[in-house]
């Protein structure tokens, strides 16, 4: 199989490589953003374009909990125009490695698609990480991906499309920004957490579920770009909905906290690792809806407890809310955590950053 698969690599590389020359003058085009409150919202065409090339591939019969299934103008829209390419080389190559476990599924296509540019090369101003290498097979195999991206999105028109639905766009952006609300999510979180990132991204994508996906990109001044990608709750008067203030505030503040914290429970894993045996007694209902293996299940929890506190800054009422939901999808060490944070926040003469207080929190796992 090993064989059969780097055959097909060197084989669709010399395809493509006598049709680089023209298709470098096809660009597709920026992003449809508005600024509210620093938190850049908006549809962006690397993700729009690889959540289509989902969509008409075979990926839904596998991930149909990840994409929509339900009826709107545009998910109709996005069928009539593109369907007729889904034999593509890029959809079956999509196919291939999106079918296979941990690879090119779950938040992994929409983040990769945050490393291109708007010829659909990897950033140069971005540090590529491990995980986008390995999640699309390699980067030879990663190349050839993007490559064949390019070639079915100049094939199937899809800067016509995404252009004239630009409209419908700036709608769905518009409508989300409105159930913001005031809050200042930027200044709340990077008060506590006590540090500062390059930018703070809303990513609305019309063709994903009822789901939400904390990427970021490290850039060359060790800075983050943060994105959450998410995809509508529901259709309401024919146009995906993607929550109201609540929902965003809580979607918002943990989507935007993975990448404050992932790094550093990566950072200090061969420490926590040693207690994976404990995995087996997180309850059941948090392994299957919340977090899949051990590290996972760190992020999340210490993420979901930090949020909860942070509800609680805001009102007591909002906190207990908080505190009961989270308790009543599995959260292991929700009360230890909390305890571990509260300290933090009494003692930041002592602790300025939550990576310098990280060691103390991870200790909670021991118990």
């Amino acid at each position: 199989m090993r064989k059969l698969f780097s055959r097909f690599l060197v084989t669709v590389l010399f395809a493509v490589s006598t049709n680089v020359i023209a298709q470098e003058s096809f660009e597709i085009p920026e992003a449809v953003t508005k600024v509210h409150n620093q938190v850049n919202v908006g549809v962006f065409p690397q993700v729009e374009l690889i959540s289509i090339v989902q969509s008409i591939s075979t990926y839904p019969t596998v991930f149909g909990f990840l994409m929509t299934t339900d009826s709107s103008d545009y998910k109709t829209s996005v069928y009539d125009h593109f369907e007729p390419f889904k034999n593509h080389p890029a959809v079956h190559m999509f196919e291939r490695l999106s079918l296979q476990p941990r690879m090119l599924n779950f938040s992994a296509p929409s983040n990769i698609m945050l490393y291109t540019n708007e010829y659909l090369n990897l950033r140069t101003d971005i540090k590529l990480d491990d995980f986008v290498i390995n999640r699309s097979g390699g980067m030879d195999s990663l190349r050839v991906f993007l490559r064949l991206l390019h070639d079915f999105a100049s094939q199937s028109s899809f800067n016509e499309f995404f252009l004239n639905h630009r409209d419908y766009y700036l709608k769905i952006i518009e409508n989300s920004i409105k159930n913001l609300g005031s809050t200042d999510y930027i200044s709340e979180l990077e008060n506590f957490y006590g540090t500062k990132q390059e930018s703070y991204n809303i990513v609305l994508v019309s063709l994903y579920n009822h789901v939400g996906y904390g990427n970021s990109l490290l850039c060359i001044n060790d800075k983050r770009e943060i994105y959450n990608t998410m995809g509508p709750g529901g259709v309401v008067n024919n146009a995906p909905f993607f929550g109201d203030e609540n929902y965003l505030k809580y979607f918002i503040r943990h989507e935007f906290s993975h990448p404050f914290v992932n790094p550093l429970t990566e950072k200090y894993w061969d420490y926590i690792k040693d207690y994976s045996y404990k995995y087996d007694s997180i309850p059941e209902v948090a392994r299957k809806n919340i977090c899949g293996e051990w590290q996972e299940c760190i992020n999340e929890f210490i993420i979901r407890a930090i949020t909860t506190q942070i509800a609680y800054n805001e009102g007591e009422d909002l906190g207990l809310k908080a505190y009961k939901i989270e308790k009543s999808t599995g959260v292991s060490y929700l009360d230890s955590l909390l305890k571990k944070i509260r300290f933090y926040q009494a003692n930041r003469d002592r602790y300025t950053t939550f990576e310098s207080f990280y060691p103390n929190i991870s200790d909670v796992f021991k118990e």
